[in-house]
Order: structure tokens, then C-alpha cells, then sequence
């Protein structure tokens, strides 16, 4: 009978054993890479991603940060990566030649639309706009040149402009089709170029501030956009539009389209079946504006974690993201 008993012990101690070395090597086997935007709301949507895969679907998700561009494109492709968050299409021009849902060549697919809509233009202070009553849009920023100007610029108004050149904005290129007298200053990164419309906010200077919604910048400083001409594309261009003709092109000599964000893999991860759950996820991913703009100021205001603030939310809004597992 103790023989039995011991047998019996000891296959329950195996059986243990052998299934928790099976989930092991389970969640050895599910690792990600994933690729983190070099700006706060992509990496925030990028973030809530990621701790749901970990958190509820069993991932190793290694995170990089990696600048935009197409250095980061090749990467990916090359299968350095296995996810990119929060793409803005209107920023991504050639760059959707390799997604599939885009009529591109499928080294990389569309893993659904984000939630995230965004909105860019270039902005002034209001209290610019107030004492400047003359101001309506960007067709008068040449009068006012002078108080933009800066040593650098000489006679020429500085625009703060898109702080990486790998998110091809093409400041510069779009001053100049449009006639605007400003130079385009170039500041690295995100953190540079808000640190120096802050500084400039606060003495209570002119300043030109390429930015793009939703950002906590909002919250901190009272903006106005000077209301760039709207985005016209060949596919719906007509001469009634008032611009040349389309074979000449519009872009960059108009303001940016409304984006619908979305996030990107590489197809020899997703489309393995062992990954169709994560891969329902992010088509079911529906992330709020309004849910990034709050975590961006907390983020700003307190000097928190992304991962902190995000986890936060995750833990208090279980009823938003448990149905995008469904």
C-alpha cells in the first residue's frame, strides 16, 4: 500500500513537473520583439499593447526604441522586429509600398488601425495671435516675419519644426513651396523641440511650433494652428482645388491628412498560427484619443513611467481592452 501510495506520489510529481515544463517552454517560445516609437503617444499606444500580450496573453516582449525612418522599416523586414506601433500614414509616404493592406509587396502587413486619429499643423501662441489681431492663417506669417526671427534665421522667421527627419515632413520644402520666409530648424527630438517652444512660451515670444494632436502640449500651452492648406491627394484632386496641376504634385505644399493610426508586422510572425490570438488583438485594438491625451499629461505633469502610467490605466479600464481579446 505505501509503495502505492509512493508510486502514485511520485507520477502526480512528474505529471506536475512535465506540465509546468510544457508551459515553460510555451512561453519560452512566445517572444516578440517589438520596435517602440520615438515619440511619448506612440510609445504610450505601443505600451498598452504590450502589456496586454504579456500580461494576458503570456508574451516575452522585448521592446527597442528605434528611431524612425527607413533604417526602421528595413529592420523590420529583415525581421529584426516582429511589430511596429502607431503608424500615421500621412507620414509613412513610400514607406506603405511594403504593406500588403495597402496594395504594397507584403514584407510587412497592416495589424489594424490603433484607435488613435491624428491631427498636425503648425501652431502659434494665442497670446501671439491676440496682440496680432491681423493674424488669420499661414498666408500671414511673412508680415510678421521679424518676430519669429531669430540669430540663426537672420531676416528669415524660424519654424520649430518636425523634430526628426526620418518622420519626412518636409518643413522645409513645404516653407518654400508656399512661399513662406522661415528656415525650418531641425532639434532632434521630440523633448528639444518642446523644451524650446517652452522656453519661448514663457518669455512669452513669437514662436512657430510644428506639433500634431493629440499631445500634452495642449494642456501646457494655449496654441493656435495657422491652418495649413488642406491635404489634396492625386486620387481627388480637380483644378476647382486652386492649386497646379496634380503631375506637379501638392505634397508637401499642403498641411498633412487626418490620420488613422495603425500598427505593422512582419507577416513571417503573425500569420503563424501559434500567434492568431495576439494577432486578434491588435485588430481588435480601439485606443481612444481622449485615453492618450490623459496619459500624456500625467505623464508630462508628474514625470511617471510610460509603463507606469499605462499599466494604471490597464488596471482601470479592464472593460475597454478585455473586449478587444474577444
Amino acid at each position: 500500500m505505501k509503495f502505492k501510495y509512493m508510486k502514485s506520489l511520485l507520477s502526480a510529481v512528474f505529471a506536475s513537473l512535465m506540465l509546468a515544463l510544457s508551459v515553460f517552454q510555451a512561453n519560452a517560445d512566445k517572444k516578440m520583439n517589438v520596435m517602440i516609437p520615438d515619440w511619448t503617444g506612440g510609445e504610450i499606444t505601443c505600451e498598452i499593447a504590450v502589456l496586454i500580450l504579456e500580461q494576458e496573453l503570456g508574451y516575452d516582449v522585448d521592446q527597442i526604441e528605434f528611431p524612425s525612418g527607413n533604417a526602421a522599416w528595413e529592420a523590420a523586414i529583415a525581421g529584426d522586429f516582429d511589430m511596429m506601433c502607431e503608424h500615421w500614414p500621412s507620414y509613412t509616404e513610400g514607406d506603405t509600398t511594403f504593406i500588403a493592406e495597402f496594395g504594397g509587396s507584403g514584407e510587412m502587413i497592416s495589424l489594424g488601425t490603433t484607435g488613435i486619429v491624428g491631427l498636425s499643423d503648425y501652431y502659434v501662441p494665442k497670446y501671439f495671435v491676440d496682440a496680432n489681431p491681423d493674424f488669420k492663417t499661414w498666408e500671414d506669417l511673412n508680415k510678421y516675419k521679424d518676430q519669429f526671427a531669430t540669430i540663426e534665421s537672420g531676416s528669415k522667421g524660424r519654424l520649430i519644426g518636425c523634430p526628426v527627419p526620418g518622420w519626412n515632413c518636409y518643413d522645409q520644402t513645404r516653407l518654400d513651396m508656399l512661399g513662406i520666409d522661415f528656415i525650418a530648424d531641425e532639434l532632434g527630438s521630440e523633448a528639444a523641440s518642446l523644451a524650446e517652444a517652452q522656453g519661448a512660451y514663457k518669455r512669452k515670444e513669437a514662436f512657430l511650433l510644428y506639433l500634431w494632436e493629440p499631445h500634452w502640449a495642449f494642456g501646457a500651452m494655449d496654441l493656435v494652428p495657422v491652418k495649413l492648406p488642406a491635404n489634396v491627394s492625386c486620387d481627388t484632386w480637380t483644378e476647382a482645388d486652386g492649386y497646379k496641376d496634380c503631375g506637379l504634385g501638392f505634397w508637401p505644399a499642403t498641411g498633412w491628412a487626418e490620420d488613422h493610426t495603425f500598427n505593422s508586422g512582419n507577416p513571417n510572425f503573425w500569420n503563424a498560427p501559434e500567434n492568431a490570438a495576439a494577432k486578434a488583438l491588435m485588430a481588435n485594438m480601439n485606443f481612444e484619443n481622449i485615453h492618450q491625451s490623459t496619459m500624456l499629461a500625467e505623464i508630462n505633469a508628474t514625470g511617471r513611467s510610460v509603463k507606469d502610467v499605462v499599466q494604471e490605466w490597464k488596471d482601470n479600464n479592464e472593460d475597454i481592452w478585455r473586449a478587444w481579446l474577444q
